[in-house]
């Protein structure tokens, strides 16, 4: 929906941030892509987020080994405005964790969520809310023999927001009018603790 999602995986690499069941359309533009998308410098992937069902209420739930998903729309006022909301997360670590030995304890888990809402404000002027929120994070907290502890991770994810005003002109002439927020967070974080002394890293970056 307009926004600029960073670093669009999870798993590095293995798993996409998009959950399809929020997805209207995808399309891939290999070259030569509008004026609109400058800056640009190979390709650009669009993704449009369903609007919702504005006749009845429709959920769909997906259960798996590594991860479960649950979609959710339907109308906020019928035939005048709808919603839709997805979530995903993985919950390996959750299932690993009890087998791990008490000092090696290690995890990743990473979750998405979409929200889109979309009202018809008269004949001429529609108006559309959505937002997208996805984490990645990878942890580790082993002990150590002579009694002392170091706990670890690496985080990334997104955060966009998108505000769109659709209006009609007239028969041949409309206008787009957007508010885009965007938010990419990275960050690495390291502590030791032993009896004598504590060390602590913390490293955050990011891109708004």
């Amino acid at each position: 929906d307009d926004a600029v999602v960073y670093n669009a995986n999870h798993l590095f690499g293995f798993f996409s941030i998009f959950n399809g069941d929020a997805l209207k359309s995808v399309e891939l533009i290999k070259g030569g892509f509008p004026a609109r998308y400058g800056g640009r410098l190979s390709s650009v992937l669009e993704m449009q987020m369903k609007d919702g069902n504005k006749e009845k209420l429709h959920g769909e739930v997906g259960i798996g080994v590594i991860a479960s998903r649950l979609t959710l729309e339907g109308p906020i006022k019928k035939n005048k405005s709808s919603f839709i909301v997805s979530a995903r997360r993985t919950y390996i670590d959750a299932l690993v964790y009890p087998f791990l030995k008490a000092d090696e304890k290690v995890g990743y888990y990473f979750y998405d969520f979409n929200a889109k809402a979309n009202f018809i404000l008269d004949d001429k002027n529609r108006l559309y809310v959505s937002g997208y929120f996805g984490k990645d994070k990878f942890y580790f907290r082993p002990k150590y023999e002579d009694g002392s502890e170091e706990s670890g991770e690496i985080k990334w994810g997104n955060a966009t927001a998108t505000m769109r005003l659709n209006h009609i002109v007239n028969d041949k002439m409309f206008s787009n009018t957007s508010l885009i927020f965007s938010k990419y967070n990275f960050g690495i974080g390291f502590e030791t603790i032993d009896e004598d002394e504590r060390f602590s890293l913390d490293f955050k970056s990011g891109i708004r």
